[in-house]
């Protein structure tokens, strides 16, 4: 199954700095430990207009 392109270049980076791509939800660094947000975080995020939480992986926007 091919992917879904991605404009976030999270995706192409190594040492992406973020667990999960704010715009498409996918892991893009496994290595980052999954963090327990709050809804404040959430909330900022939302204000960011990500549609992922970059920390936790929840949808945010639908």
């Amino acid at each position: 199954m091919q992917r879904k392109w991605c404009p976030n270049l999270n995706h192409r980076r190594a040492d992406a700095p973020v667990r999960y791509c704010p715009n498409c939800g996918e892991v893009v660094s496994a290595n980052i430990i999954v963090k327990k947000c709050s809804e404040e975080e959430h909330v900022e995020s939302r204000r960011r207009r990500n549609t992922y939480c970059m920390d936790c992986g929840a949808q945010l926007i639908k």
